[in-house]
Formats: C-alpha cells, structure tokens, sequence
C-alpha cells in the first residue's frame, strides 16, 4: 500500500511539473524576451499578437576564437493573431544581416526586429539556453 502510494504521488509530481506554462510577460513597448519554443502576447495597435520563437540557433563565432566565418543567429517566430491569422518569418543576426520583417496580421502592418540574442557564445555560456529580444511595433 505505501508503495502504491509513493507511486501515486511521484506522478502527481511529474504531472505537476510537465504542466508549466512557457508564456512570458511583454517588457515595454512590444518588447520581449523569448527562449525556443516560448510565447508572449504582444499588445499593440489595439491588436493582441502571439509571438512564439519556433526554432533558436547560435552559430555566431565564440569571444576570444578565431574564426573563417563570423556565423548566425537564426530565429523563426511565429506570429498569430485573436482570430488564427498567422505568419511564419525567419530573423538573423550576423552573416546574413536580416535582423527585421515587415508582417501583416489581422490587415494591420507590423514591424518584426530581432534586436538581440543572448548570451553571446563564448567558452562561459556554453551551456546557457539562448534567449531572442523580439520587438514587434506597428508600421
């Protein structure tokens, strides 16, 4: 019986835990900070727009290497609006130089900016989740 309840309780907590919510709160003016596969709402224009970071990957040369290519960051986001219009756009810093998207959801036009990801990769931050600063803002 004790083991049935240890049971019990372990998977009480392991559903507990798969149940956490990967949404984020806007920090100013359409800005927002997203790790791969996180979403927030964007308020602006009186529009709510859902920001979801689909895909995040750094290949930009670590601090203190030398490299033959200065690499990229690369986000996918995915843009949705209250009624289910939605836009995929991919976003990259370095190399490619495509930091910004014009996007329309919902027939109003918005400016996409990937302003940053973070941190840069160096030997320290190995091993630290990337995190995309997303700035959307009507055009």
């Amino acid at each position: 019986m004790k083991t049935l309840l240890v049971l019990v309780l372990f998977w009480a907590a392991l559903g507990l835990v798969q149940c956490q919510k990967n949404d984020v709160t806007p920090v100013i003016d359409g800005t927002v900070k997203l790790r791969a596969s996180q979403s927030a709402t964007v308020k602006t224009a009186g529009k709510s727009v859902l920001l979801r970071v689909a895909k995040l990957s750094d290949s930009r040369c670590p601090t203190n290497m030398q490299c033959i290519w200065q690499g990229q960051a690369l986000a996918e986001v995915e843009l949705r609006g209250a009624t289910g219009d939605a836009q995929l756009t991919s976003l990259c810093l370095g190399a490619c130089q495509n930091d910004s998207a014009a996007v329309v959801i919902e027939a109003v036009p918005y400016w996409l900016v990937l302003a940053s990801v973070d941190p840069y990769p160096s030997a320290a931050t190995a091993s630290k989740p990337s995190t995309a600063t997303l700035r959307l803002t009507p055009r």
